[in-house]
């Protein structure tokens, strides 16, 4: 599924295009965070790193929303909303505190959702010390189809711009590029879930050790985007977010800076 642009004439109305000459403004404000932002980072990659855009159409069918169900009571339960990706081998990366934030001991059930509405099963593999997971898709039948990732880990390229992937806000773009609201659908009664793509954020490694990333295009990462791929130009998974960072105007409260922390893949199990 391709990202697509929707910048357009309503973009110039938005006021984000400046005058000839002019560098344009690739950041909304974080009150147009949905809006505009996922298609603006993609106009930016097309210019500054066409190879790049093109290499995430063949990333994007591989990133998954996650809910993670816990803390079940009598008449329902709890959930976690974030962001995964599938890598060669089937095995699906996402962050740790996803699994774990606000969940009482107990069971705990995880579903995957596909960027084609496909629902998938997965348990918890691997738990690294730092804030990644490695979860098994249970389902023989998916996890064959799991396999057939092409997705693999990397590190830091010279090149310093990545892209980060992640659905929002239990949001993401159908294949008009409009952001449209997740619906999990019902099985039972042969309803599908939502087809949607995650939202794209581009930004530049500022702090490759502590894989501090700096937002260059797109909009403010929000919550359910954690555990989302950070991808180098390969298209090779070097981190994945955990959190973000966020500097305010003492007067105003309004967010003058965002950094987006991630964990680095470099030494997690299980993704070979």
């Amino acid at each position: 599924m391709k990202l697509v642009i929707v910048v357009g004439l309503a973009a110039f109305a938005l006021g984000i295009f400046h005058s000839a000459g002019e560098e344009k403004q690739w950041f909304v404000d974080r009150n147009l965070v949905y809006e505009r932002g996922s298609a603006l980072s993609e106009a930016y990659l097309k210019k500054h790193a066409p190879e790049f855009s093109k290499k995430l159409e063949t990333i994007i069918p591989w990133v998954v929303r996650i809910e993670v169900r816990h803390s079940y009571v009598k008449n329902g339960y709890s959930s976690n909303h974030g962001t995964g990706i599938i890598l060669k081998g089937g095995r699906v990366l996402t962050a740790k505190h996803l699994l774990n934030e606000n969940a009482k001991e107990g069971k705990k059930m995880i579903l995957l959702t596909t960027t084609a509405g496909r629902v998938l099963p997965a348990e918890v593999m691997n738990e690294g010390e730092r804030d990644w997971t490695i979860l098994r898709i249970t389902g023989k039948e998916d996890q064959k189809a799991a396999m057939k990732s092409p997705v693999v880990t990397g590190k830091v390229t010279s090149t310093k711009m990545v892209a980060f992937l992640g659905y929002p806000a239990r949001l993401g773009l159908d294949e008009e590029g409009k952001v449209k609201s997740f619906h999990k659908g019902d099985e039972s009664k042969g309803i599908a879930a939502s087809q949607l793509s995650p939202l794209l954020v581009v930004a530049t490694i500022s702090n490759p050790e502590a894989m501090s990333l700096k937002p260059e295009a797109g909009f403010p990462p929000v919550g359910g985007m954690s555990g989302g791929p950070i991808l180098n130009a390969e298209g090779k998974v070097i981190g994945v977010q955990n959190s973000v960072s966020k500097t305010t105007e003492d007067a105003t409260g309004k967010v003058l800076y965002y950094t987006i922390n991630a964990t680095p893949t470099h030494g997690v199990v299980g993704d070979r």
